[in-house]
């Protein structure tokens, strides 16, 4: 029998505190096609916790500190995004906000000099190498582990919504996908991609660690890339299924409605349990159609349009007191969807007007409401 090593250690941190990464490519102004200028950006600033590489030298990353509502934490990523842009526009280069790249192929992608990632490559090959994607993570704070599980177990029948609304990568090297999503489909080539698991505890859940440590399949948690993970580093519960949202009001909006999510979640005491294949329909679902799906409602099981479903929502997290300020970012943007589609809508829509892959990225760029 495989012996398990020793417990591990969740370090709380004040329910409901906030930090946000985002991943984002760097692109070549003229031409729209991803470059790697990350190295650029990291000889003008030495890499901090706040700007980071990522696996590839043409994606960046941007951390957020800990914060207490949506409005503070957009508001640093706005700066943090300034910086880097500056150092990119000097350079004839610009950060894209999308999920996978409209047409740059992942082969023509440099790794970036890290040994952890050399290890990475190494152990997942070619499945490592498909890994040009971008995505949005929200940390919520959790109190101790035991909260974080009962949290997870909660959101899981309503993480298909942080999806469909996140929506923004409807291209994959230059082919339409007919997905507005795709991404996470390159995610569940992994062992330890995709959907997570329902767990009894934060027992439960550090025995499965354990057991997948001692038995050599990961290096530590950081290694368990499920869409919805505890961070016991961080003290939190670490929402990874989003795509990158096609601008700051979209990114605005998910972060808002996941926070508020994640801190309802944590004052469930038991919920019935959603079976799995339910869950999985509507992660396709949104994969599928984004937005426009229409979901199996997780607790009624009626077919319902996943706005109608959104807005209902909103209604029951206000009646159980929830921060007004952070629903209404989320209520004031439903009106836009609904006229206007997700990221990926506009990608679509502008490709169909142009043809132009090159001015579609330029497009985007214009469009993405983060320069200040």
């Amino acid at each position: 029998m495989t012996q398990l090593s020793d417990g591990i250690d969740f370090h709380h941190s004040a329910p409901g505190t906030l930090g946000v990464e985002m991943e984002w490519m760097s692109v070549d102004m003229q031409s729209g096609k991803q470059i790697p200028a990350a190295p650029d950006v990291f000889a003008v600033i030495d890499e901090t916790p706040r700007i980071k590489p990522e696996l590839f030298t043409s994606i960046i990353e941007i951390n957020t500190d800990i914060h207490t509502a949506t409005p503070a934490a957009i508001s640093q990523l706005r700066e943090l995004y300034t910086q880097v842009d500056t150092i990119l526009s000097s350079r004839h280069a610009a950060l894209l906000a999308t999920s996978t790249h409209p047409f740059s192929h992942w082969r023509d992608q440099q790794v970036s000099d890290d040994p952890r990632y050399a290890k990475l490559l190494k152990r997942l090959c070619w499945v490592a190498r498909r890994f040009n994607i971008c995505g949005i993570h929200a940390h919520i704070g959790m109190p101790d582990g035991d909260t974080c599980i009962r949290a997870l177990n909660q959101l899981l029948p309503i993480m298909p919504v942080f999806l469909a609304i996140s929506a923004n990568s409807p291209f994959w090297q230059g082919e339409k996908t007919g997905l507005m999503a795709s991404r996470i489909k390159i995610f569940e080539g992994l062992s330890q991609g995709g959907m997570p698991f329902y767990f009894n505890d934060w027992q439960d859940f550090e025995h499965c660690a354990r057991r997948l440590m001692a038995t050599g399949s990961i290096d530590s948690v950081r290694d368990i890339w499920w869409e919805m993970r505890p961070h016991p580093d961080f003290g939190t519960l670490e929402i990874r299924v989003g795509d990158m949202p096609g601008t700051c009001d979209d990114t605005a909006a998910y972060i808002a409605y996941v926070r508020t999510e994640a801190i309802a979640a944590m004052q469930i005491k038991k919920r019935p349990k959603v079976h799995p294949s339910l869950i999985r329909e509507n992660r396709w679902r949104a994969c599928r159609y984004g937005i426009h799906a229409t979901m199996i409602d997780p607790f009624t099981e009626d077919l319902m349009p996943v706005l109608d479903w959104l807005e209902h929502r909103l209604e029951e997290l206000a009646a159980q007191g929830a921060d007004c300020d952070e629903l209404s970012i989320v209520a004031n943007r439903i009106p836009h969807w609904r006229q206007h589609g997700s990221g990926a809508d506009m990608q679509r829509k502008i490709y169909a007007n142009s043809g132009d892959f090159a001015d579609m990225v330029r497009s985007m760029r214009n469009q993405d409401g983060w320069k200040q």
